[in-house]
């Protein structure tokens, strides 16, 4: 198969963390809608499939349907990726993406030959002891490395079910890279974990919506993405409608 694919694992499960019980109410359909539109408009015509488990309800989208287990949203998210990459449905270069993301670049140009398994990453302070963070928001699964991707993430689960109480409520789904993929080296394509890893820088990558833009988008100004995506974190969730109209200038089709 040529080109490549995007997904997005989605499935609704009860709100744990604080932040996801304050947005409980949010708009997820019309996020996802979007982001399918954003990335239409930016990778061309290039499948893309939210990745949700058989006993979700209609999805006005594409859909991948699996059979999983964990109701608990950091061990699905780790377990929907498993259940793809061990799928016949894996059939060329992918690119995960969280749901309240929106797409303004081709992200085909981030896949190397040499590379089975891309991963965002950003230093952090030189105090900070740890060095670097990963940012799983967006990840790049080469086709090239399915047997392998597919038995890297079955470990991640399985590492991800043993970790605190808290971690698991938040967190453990970045937490679980971390650790088997340490050390991370920004800019290098390594050996970690029986993969060939590549660290990206994620600032080249994703931005976080920023306060000097939504002050743009509020002045009704030309509002300024200078990177192939977009995060909504926490609560700018209430803010992504209003950013898709001021930066893509159309409505989503109902």
């Amino acid at each position: 198969m040529t080109g490549i694919r995007l997904v997005a694992p989605f499935f609704r499960l009860p709100a744990e963390y604080a932040h996801h019980k304050a947005l409980v109410d949010f708009d997820w359909m019309d996020a996802i809608r979007m982001l399918f539109d954003s990335a239409r408009r930016s990778c061309g015509p290039v499948p893309m499939q939210v990745i949700t488990d058989v006993t979700a309800g209609d999805m006005p989208m594409p859909t991948l349907r699996y059979v999983t287990h964990h109701r608990r949203l950091m061990l699905w998210y780790l377990e929907a990726a498993c259940c793809y990459l061990e799928s016949d449905d894996f059939d060329r270069d992918t690119v995960m993406l969280d749901s309240d993301q929106l797409i303004y670049g081709d992200l085909a140009k981030w896949f190397t030959p040499e590379m089975e398994l891309g991963i965002l990453a950003r230093e952090l302070p030189p105090k900070d002891p740890n060095g670097y963070r990963i940012l799983n928001g967006v990840q790049f699964w080469a086709h090239r490395g399915k047997t392998t991707l597919a038995a890297f993430y079955r470990a991640a689960l399985a590492l991800a079910q043993t970790l605190p109480e808290e971690t698991i409520a938040w967190g453990a789904d970045t937490v679980v890279l971390e650790r088997l993929l340490d050390p991370l080296q920004i800019g290098w394509t390594v050996h970690r974990a029986g993969l060939r890893v590549r660290f990206i820088e994620s600032k080249d990558v994703l931005e976080r919506v920023t306060k000097r833009q939504l002050y743009q988008m509020r002045a009704g100004g030309p509002v300024q993405v200078t990177r192939d995506v977009s995060c909504f974190r926490n609560m700018r969730k209430l803010h992504m409608r209003d950013f898709y109209r001021a930066t893509i200038g159309s409505l989503v089709p109902a």
